[in-house]
């Protein structure tokens, strides 16, 4: 289990109430209204210089700002639109804070800013709010909580491999391959209640890291960092005649790159076929890839990690 296998917020409707704006659309309904109410218009409406037609231009244009607005009240509560003070005000609704990131420091020069938890994480820790109202005994639990120890935690992996055994995998924001900083680990140990090795039971709270009562009493908890399999993308790639030879290759550095972003994730493997649909950009010939050459699997508590991408162009002779 992880943190995004979630309701794809984007792949919900759009409310029926949120509407496809025009202003044309508008200002005929306003001169048929008008219309209807005096046909004696209908000549001076014809005239788009006409001051009658000119004050309907205006009302319609007032009525598209105010519908606009409504738009964008109605997004503005919303989960999946909803960002910066609205996206609080919704977390608010369900006790979830929006993290720290950095504290601000005024005593430093330059004054250190804070900085906070991005809209993205904040979100997707508010759709799991419900899972954070019990304690940590279920798997959802366990990584809201997880994710709600500190920002660095991008994803969390939960398994019980004997009854009362919980081990908690950790994939961390803080490094390009996820590995999770002792720091991190010591953060997230102390914020389930135990020492910093996880070895035993943190016995008093102070501010600096109280004891929480996330932890189900019967669970004998273990937090670890995420697993790395390591691999790189190595391809030959024919590209076609012609200028602009640069710019598919870097097209094609882009997608790889994005591409492997993404599968980054506990437990999701990386596929040749989602590597060669990233490969066939537009310029691109034909393909050759050398390495991987199968699918990279990992375990729930991995995660395949691309430590680098070659790409040479194959030769035309």
């Amino acid at each position: 289990m992880s943190a995004y296998n979630l309701l794809d917020l984007s792949q919900v409707p759009v409310p029926d109430i949120i509407e496809a704006l025009d202003f044309e659309h508008i200002y005929q309904q306003l001169k048929d209204q008008l219309l209807a109410i005096n046909p004696d218009y209908q000549e001076v409406l014809a005239l788009e210089s006409e001051p009658m037609a000119v004050l309907l231009q205006s009302f319609a244009y007032r009525e598209l700002l105010l519908r606009a607005q409504i738009n964008d009240a109605t997004r503005a509560n919303m989960l999946a639109s909803a960002t910066g003070n609205d996206l609080e005000n919704i977390g608010s609704r369900y006790n979830v804070a929006r993290l720290v990131v950095q504290e601000a420091d005024e005593s430093t020069t330059p004054v250190t800013a804070q900085i906070l938890e991005d809209d993205t994480s904040y979100r997707r820790r508010i759709q799991m709010a419900f899972n954070g109202l019990n304690t940590a005994g279920s798997e959802n639990s366990y990584i809201f909580h997880a994710l709600s120890a500190d920002n660095r935690v991008a994803d969390a992996d939960v398994v019980s491999p004997q009854p009362s055994d919980i081990v908690l995998t950790i994939l961390s924001k803080e490094s390009t391959d996820g590995i999770a900083s002792d720091d991190l680990l010591i953060k997230v140990r102390n914020y389930f209640g135990l020492s910093d090795d996880g070895s035993s039971l943190l016995v008093t709270a102070d501010s600096e890291n109280p004891v929480h009562g996330v932890r189900p009493l019967g669970d004998r908890l273990t937090i670890k960092s995420a697993g790395v399999q390591n691999y790189q993308i190595q391809a030959e790639i024919s590209l076609l005649a012609g200028p602009g030879k640069e710019n598919t290759l870097a097209l094609v550095n882009e997608a790889l790159a994005a591409y492997t972003r993404e599968n980054q994730i506990l437990g999701k493997k990386v596929t040749l076929l989602g590597i060669y649909t990233a490969l066939n950009q537009v310029g691109v010939d034909s393909v050759n890839l050398l390495q991987p050459t199968q699918d990279i699997q990992v375990a729930s508590d991995q995660i395949a990690y691309c430590s680098d991408i070659i790409l040479t162009e194959a030769s035309n002779g």
